[in-house]
């Protein structure tokens, strides 16, 4: 590290967007030895994974556990440190309990013997067909997270070189057709499917590929980090700040000054200038090019396609606090409705919030206390809703949704939630627009549909401006925290290609101007 960062010690990069993103992407580059400025808009740092109070206490706005924990090691690792001084993983038991409308249960364990049991419990005859589905889940993992997460795509050879092996998988399958090769109850099918919906998914057309998040949770677990997520954001930030990088909060960008084809600064709201070699966004690439860089009519008609890609759904988040400890519900509950595709069908197409509402209820203090009041209890349930497409009023609606989520959870596990409500605050696709910089709302950027997965989605490099790099929930590998972080190991591999490399080279094979290696999209 220490002869890579000697080399880059002239080169500067501004990172936009705090986000376990930006920060990965921050702190790769530090690790290089580039002086690295990470602007936030707000006064606190996390993006998705921001953290807010209410009634005194600290909440998780976003993301809940962590499934990959390697990834976050390895950046502490670039500088020598170790991750386990500075964050203390708990593990989650069950990983997932599923509650259906009929009133059985799955929970979802995390060795594989006590899941063939649980498999068995409620529904004799199907517990062998777990090794199966594992065994078809690990090939998707091995191609899909090993081998493709931290490639890079920026050309359609790139994409085409691995046609053969998604075809030879049957990614074009969606993962509820994939899990319905091995299990028959549609309680398992709705189970084993739905950590599509983790990543802004709709299981009935989300690729198979994304079965590899099964494999990604059994092979590395599943954690809450102690204190809450907020912590880990914490100690990332820490790390960056503890070995010269520059952090500036209530920065927020107002364009990108451009030099022909080239960034050359982030000017922000506050009059500020940030100059730097190469650029990289954790916003969403959609808001970036619509709202940070003036284009051409020419330009903007080339693009215009990108208004047009799937989005992912909006989320609709109630955070509350109790008089009581509900200590009978676990980590995790998934609350199934009486009907899964037409809930689906109806997010997804129609654009209309159903009375019939599937939810995830998070309570942290099942496996750290902490994260509860005293003498009391703290959740936040989430409900997959329609994001801005559809045109909901949300100032409006919003205490009807609020009090249908609550009537839900007291017919379903809950039945004295009214009277033991102490305080309660919510967030709906609103949020995720004007706060996150999600352009519709959504809650996961596009769509993991098989035609917006991999190169098909937002490059990590502009095919246009070439020291602009975007990491996210919108560009490769997708959605979910590890997908997000590893993006930042994508990111790190361009740079090195585009300005630590033979540059002239790579110029000429994939520039803006080569129509040889011509892009799909940015």
């Amino acid at each position: 590290m220490k002869q890579t960062a000697e080399v880059n010690a002239a080169k500067t990069a501004v990172v936009v967007g705090a986000g376990f993103g930006g920060l990965a992407a921050a702190l790769r580059l530090l690790a290089r030895g580039y002086t690295v400025d990470l602007l936030e808009k707000h006064d606190d740092m996390g993006g998705r994974a921001r953290t807010l109070t209410l009634d005194g206490h600290s909440f998780d706005a976003g993301p809940t556990v962590i499934t990959a924990p390697f990834l976050f090691a390895e950046l502490f690792e670039r500088f020598g440190e170790s991750f386990e001084d500075h964050v203390t993983l708990l593990p989650v038991s069950p990983f997932y309990r599923m509650d259906f409308a009929d009133g059985s249960h799955f929970d979802y364990q995390s060795t594989t013997e006590a899941l063939i049991e649980e498999i068995e419990r409620l529904s004799p005859g199907e517990g062998e067909q777990y090794l199966h589905f594992l065994k078809a889940a690990d090939a998707m993992y091995d191609r899909g997270f090993t081998e493709l997460a931290q490639r890079p795509f920026t050309r359609i050879a790139d994409m085409l070189e691995v046609l053969p092996d998604l075809i030879k998988l049957r990614a074009d399958r969606s993962i509820y057709q994939f899990v319905s090769r091995f299990f028959k109850d549609e309680r398992l099918r709705r189970a084993f499917s739905v950590p599509s919906l983790l990543v802004g998914g709709n299981p009935f057309h989300t690729s198979a590929l994304y079965a590899l998040i099964h494999a990604l949770e059994r092979k590395s677990g599943v954690w809450y980090v102690q204190g809450g997520t907020g912590a880990l954001v914490t100690a990332l930030a820490e790390l960056f700040q503890r070995h010269g990088g520059g952090l500036h909060l209530r920065q927020s960008v107002k364009y990108l000054e451009m030099d022909g084809l080239n960034v050359s600064a982030a000017v922000t709201d506050q009059g500020k200038r940030f100059g730097a070699d190469l650029l990289v966004s954790n916003a969403d690439p959609l808001y970036v090019y619509d709202q940070w860089i003036e284009r051409t009519t020419r330009q903007r008609l080339a693009d215009s396609h990108r208004g047009r890609l799937k989005q992912s759904m909006g989320l609709f988040v109630l955070y509350f606090t109790t008089e009581r400890v509900y200590s009978d519900l676990a980590h995790h509950t998934i609350v199934f409705g009486e009907t899964f595709r037409e809930i689906l069908t109806e997010i997804f197409q129609q654009r209309q919030i159903p009375d019939d509402l599937s939810l995830y209820l998070h309570r942290p203090a099942a496996t750290d206390p902490t994260m509860a009041p005293a003498n009391g209890d703290a959740f936040y349930v989430l409900a997959p809703v329609p994001n801005l497409q559809g045109d909901q009023d949300w100032d409006k609606i919003t205490p009807d949704v609020e009090q249908h989520i609550i009537r839900i959870l007291t017919q379903r596990l809950m039945p004295d939630l009214p009277q033991q409500i102490r305080a309660k605050r919510s967030i709906s696709p609103t949020y995720f627009h004007t706060e996150l910089n999600s352009p519709f709302g959504s809650g996961f950027s596009i769509a993991p549909t098989l035609t917006q997965s991999a190169g098909l989605r937002f490059h990590n490099q502009s095919p246009r401006y070439r020291n602009l790099f975007f990491v996210g929930a919108g560009v490769h590998p997708g959605a979910g925290v590890p997908g997000v972080v590893c993006s930042a190991g994508v990111v790190e591999r361009l740079v090195v290609r585009t300005f630590e490399a033979d540059t002239g080279k790579y110029a000429s094979k994939s520039g803006a101007s080569g129509k040889k290696n011509e892009r799909i999209f940015d």
